[in-house]
């Protein structure tokens, strides 16, 4: 035991193993936080679609926020829409080339975006969709092709590490008889 002031031998002071034990421990969390802090943004930084609410029965532009998470270019980026809305018009960007992905009817069901998008930038793509009056949420999802060769799926649930970025259509109000 370490002995406390004027040689008391009392139970509040430690063993020099435990003090160690203790600052190590100390050292760990501090280690921990300092890296939750520094790499908490890569929770966020996943393809999104904006706005995370709509409305049944509406028209709306959406919008789809594509971070490089990679210290390599992106490349490409691959999305299938949900079948809850209509997509029929697209934001063009410089730098970048769509390829649309239709069904049997000729409906667009997804779309392909090849283009760059270099480390620590991002691109926002808008396009205009009508959604369907029956669904309550659209679930987007994307695939992100890098310069390497590797791939990250945005396909997974919600609290995944890559989820699919989700919609939620609210009912449409119904308007008031004066």
């Amino acid at each position: 035991m370490i002995e406390g002031p004027a040689g008391c031998n009392s139970a509040k002071f430690r063993t020099e193993a435990e003090v160690i034990q203790r600052l190590e421990w100390l050292n760990r969390a501090w280690l921990g936080t300092v890296m939750t802090l520094v790499f908490s943004h890569l929770a966020f930084a996943h393809i999104r679609i904006l706005p995370g609410e709509s409305t049944q029965g509406a028209r709306e532009k959406y919008t789809m926020r594509v971070p490089n998470e990679k210290q390599v270019a992106t490349v490409r980026i691959e999305g299938e829409f949900p079948s809850g809305v209509n997509i029929y018009d697209f934001e063009f960007k410089p730098g970048w080339k769509i390829d649309f992905k239709k069904d049997a009817k000729g409906k667009i069901v997804g779309a392909v975006w090849t283009g760059r998008i270099v480390p620590y930038e991002f691109v926002e793509f808008g396009m205009l969709g009508l959604n369907d009056k029956e669904s309550s949420s659209l679930v987007w999802k994307f695939v992100q092709y890098y310069e390497d060769g590797t791939t990250e799926e945005f396909t997974g649930p919600p609290g995944s590490r890559l989820p699919s970025p989700v919609t939620t259509l609210l009912p449409a109000k119904r308007a008031e008889k004066p």
